[in-house]
């Protein structure tokens, strides 16, 4: 049996050998019984004020007590939850912060495991132990650049691993432009990789495209993979679609071989078509639905409908490039027949050979699924199964998967 795990009011982390581990499926609550040992990369995070859940003797789920408080797991690339937290929940309690919340519990030998399941071998590689000096050293030598000033705050300041990786010459880059968001989701929810840290306040600078040509062909002379616009907290890129259509010119004009990648809503097709003109060749269009009314209650999206979000689709399906679909997934949503449904006919419309990219949604869980009346949801394995086989001409990771160069 799977034992809960609960933290108590100093914040350690307990096993309650007593207690079956309970997880909730967006619908209800009940044992924790498709589990995985927990990543060495994730991260235990307490839900304040939220009494913990399990299952008593007989199977029936209970509070712990009032000073036993749960705890999930936020989990690393290469994973996919497949339940959430079992927790009271009160509308008087204040929202939880948006992360990727999973159930956790533990085995019979006290090890922590996960109700997730593993998409692809993905290690996170860990910043440099000596990154504050590199981003100390780089910036001596080119501080009048303002896109790796900004790059170098956020590698700092917030961990971020794609600005990390543009002081170290590996990997993909992110190049902010400062592009304002045109979702507007709900405070507890979030539409980003919960995988990188993200400032609290929206990016307040504009580099030349100049700047951001010189960050990114330095660091693909340096090692790099790939450069990529709309990464992580950036706002909308096709928002800033001038700039960054400047700024690829630049970059193809000094490395014909490179590897442009773009992360976008899709909100506006005719951006997408001049970015695509310009040099990108490799896209990941993201969203939380594939249905119009629950994307628009997710995303509450400014200035474009979802409409706008296929007809990218669509177009970016007839191009030469790498397109991923993106997908934010949430236990108790995801797997609803009707969503399923609708994410299946999407990924449809894409052709073979190209991703689907399964992540998790950042929210408060339950707030996040009473924003959408719908049916009783299947089972995220249940589900995941059924992308596998209707879906099958797409390859299912945790990661777009830009195109090779040979």
């Amino acid at each position: 049996m799977i034992s809960a795990v609960h933290s108590d009011r100093s914040g350690r982390v307990v096993v309650a050998a007593d207690w079956g581990a309970a997880a909730f499926d967006g619908n209800a609550t009940g044992p924790l019984h498709e589990a995985m040992p927990l990543p060495a990369q994730a991260m235990i995070v307490p839900l304040p004020g939220r009494e913990a859940e399990g299952l008593d003797r007989q199977g029936h789920v209970r509070r712990l007590g009032p000073s036993r408080f749960a705890v999930a797991a936020v989990l690393p690339p290469g994973s996919l939850r497949l339940a959430l937290p079992a927790y009271a929940d009160t509308p008087r309690d204040e929202p939880l912060v948006p992360r990727a919340y999973a159930a956790i519990g533990a085995d019979e030998h006290g090890e922590l495991v996960v109700a997730a399941t593993a998409l692809a071998d993905h290690a996170p590689t860990a910043a440099p132990s000596d990154l504050a000096a590199r981003v100390n050293a780089t910036l001596r030598a080119r501080a009048a650049n303002r896109e790796l000033r900004q790059l170098a705050r956020c590698a700092r300041d917030y961990a971020c691993r794609a600005a990390a990786n543009a002081f170290v010459g590996r990997g993909d880059c992110a190049l902010p432009v400062g592009a304002p968001p045109n979702e507007r989701p709900a405070g507890f929810l979030a539409l980003r990789d919960d995988r990188d840290a993200a400032p609290t306040e929206p990016a307040a600078f504009h580099p030349s495209a100049e700047e951001i040509a010189e960050v990114a062909t330095t660091h693909l002379a340096a090692g790099g993979t790939l450069v990529a616009f709309g990464r992580a907290c950036e706002g909308e890129p096709l928002l800033a679609a001038r700039e960054i259509e400047d700024a690829i010119r630049r970059i193809r004009a000094r490395d014909a071989r490179a590897t442009i990648h773009l992360e976008t809503n899709g909100s506006f097709p005719v951006a997408l078509r001049r970015l695509r003109a310009a040099g990108v060749d490799s896209i990941a269009i993201r969203l939380a639905s594939a249905r119009s009314d629950t994307y628009e209650a997710l995303h509450r999206p400014e200035g474009y409908r979802f409409s706008d979000v296929r007809s990218s689709l669509a177009e970016a399906a007839t191009w030469n490039v790498a397109l991923s679909l993106v997908v934010l997934t949430l236990p108790g949503l995801t797997d609803r027949p009707r969503e399923l449904e609708a994410l299946v006919a999407v990924a449809g419309d894409i052709p073979s050979g190209n991703v689907l990219v399964l992540r998790d949604l950042a929210a408060d869980p339950r707030r996040a699924l009473a924003l959408i009346a719908g049916d009783a949801p299947l089972g995220m394995g249940i589900a995941l199964q059924r992308l596998r086989t209707d879906a099958a001409h797409l390859t299912i990771a945790a990661t777009p998967r830009p195109l090779a160069r040979v």
